[in-house]
């Protein structure tokens, strides 16, 4: 049996469990994208399926900028964030972003930008492609570290290192404030979140977990990858919290869904 037809198996088996998860009156649903192409991996989906997404959510949703859905609003709804910042994001994206007038944040591995360090062969985003996103009012850009570093382990200084030079990146060439944070692979620690709460507004770590009304820590905000293998069903279903679940899958296997395969 394919890996595609595993994960498939598995979102099917946590998925009666949502009718406990699923997403209340003023609950938010942070979407976490990462690349959309051709490509295998389990974090790259089609042109096609982000179009299809991007239509229904316009449509049958309350689609929130992050600062509308961290101000509060009491109806809650779903916001788009894109992680990492490859040439994808300004070709594909923008325009269906801007197509559907939706709001969204970039969460920016600065080192991934032209001129820094190498992109894995990847197409990248120039500071120039980021102002044409910025210079439509429908993109916010957090930080994201500069290596993309894994922060699980890493010493207080590192991690400030880390998070304070993709923020000056940022604001520096961008010229606008970066008050929010991602951390890589959806992982955390006690020291990297003493520094993310000093530097930033929110910071997003938990992966498949709503965001319940009254019940937020700006600074552990829980998002829910979209992933190839959803299809249509379990998208829709990762929209309505029913599928928070499969947080266990991903436990079991001890990794998260950011490799090939």
């Amino acid at each position: 049996m394919s890996m595609t037809l595993v994960r498939k198996a598995a979102k099917a088996t946590v998925l009666p469990a949502g009718v406990a998860t699923r997403r209340r009156p003023g609950d938010v649903v942070i979407l976490l994208y990462h690349r959309v192409g051709d490509g295998r991996g389990e974090i790259e989906i089609s042109r096609s399926a982000l179009a299809r997404q991007l239509s229904w959510l316009r449509q049958h949703d309350r689609v929130l900028s992050l600062e509308q859905a961290l101000a509060g609003r009491s109806d809650g709804g779903v916001v788009l964030t894109f992680d990492d910042g490859y040439r994808d994001f300004h070709d594909e994206v923008l325009p269906m972003l801007r197509e559907h007038r939706l709001p969204a944040t970039l969460y920016l591995a600065t080192g991934l930008v032209e001129g820094h360090a190498a992109s894995n062969g990847r197409p990248r985003l120039s500071w120039d492609h980021l102002r044409d996103a910025l210079s439509t009012g429908l993109v916010t850009v957090g930080a994201h570290t500069h290596s993309h570093s894994n922060l699980s382990r890493a010493t207080e200084s590192h991690s400030e290192a880390e998070m304070r030079r993709s923020k000056d990146l940022i604001e520096d060439r961008l010229q606008v404030a970066c008050r929010h944070f991602a951390y890589p692979f959806a992982v955390s620690s006690e020291a990297a979140d003493r520094v993310a709460r000093r530097m930033f507004a929110s910071a997003a770590v938990d992966a498949w977990r709503t965001n319940r009304l009254g019940r937020v820590d700006l600074h552990r905000l829980g998002r829910t990858p979209v992933l190839s293998s959803d299809g249509w069903t379990f998208f829709r279903a990762k929209v309505a919290g029913r599928l928070d679940g499969e947080a266990w899958l991903y436990r079991a296997l001890r990794r998260g869904p950011w490799g090939k395969g």
